[in-house]
């Protein structure tokens, strides 16, 4: 994989529209990712592929344990209240904090925040979802928790 690890920005936009149309609509994660990917026309680098696909298949496989410390860390709010672009920028960002051995955990929050700036555009919506991963993030790194 390239040793940068820009290839991860893209694939994180890729599995937030996957995610959202998954919540939306239900279906397999993985014609959903192919449907996106031939509805943009796109050609991605093996890097990205690979990556879209070990994190989906790591989030549908995981996706109860996710929801369930979004869930935790909501405060006043409940999961299923929660918009869908909201829940799909949690649920990714839950899953490659705490889930994946990923090196670089500080661009996770910066590409997060950038897909939620590019399509939410809510400056309360942003300190929100930088507010429930931070919290996540700070408890499951502090406690060195295995989930």
């Amino acid at each position: 994989m390239e040793k940068s690890g820009k290839f991860r920005k893209k694939a994180r936009e890729i599995l937030f529209k996957a995610l959202y149309s998954y919540d939306l609509k239900g279906g397999d994660i993985f014609e959903i990712i192919e449907e996106h990917i031939k509805e943009t026309g796109d050609k991605f680098s093996p890097e990205i592929m690979e990556y879209v696909y070990s994190i989906a298949k790591g989030i549908v496989d995981s996706i109860e344990d996710i929801d369930r410390i979004i869930s935790e860390n909501l405060k006043g709010w409940r999961l299923e209240r929660l918009g869908y672009p909201e829940r799909a920028l949690l649920r990714l960002g839950t899953y490659e904090l705490i889930f994946s051995d990923i090196p670089d955990k500080g661009r996770v929050f910066v590409d997060i925040l950038d897909l939620a700036k590019c399509y939410i555009d809510n400056e309360d919506t942003l300190k929100f979802i930088n507010g429930v991963l931070s919290s996540i993030y700070k408890k499951y790194n502090k406690q060195d928790i295995k989930v």
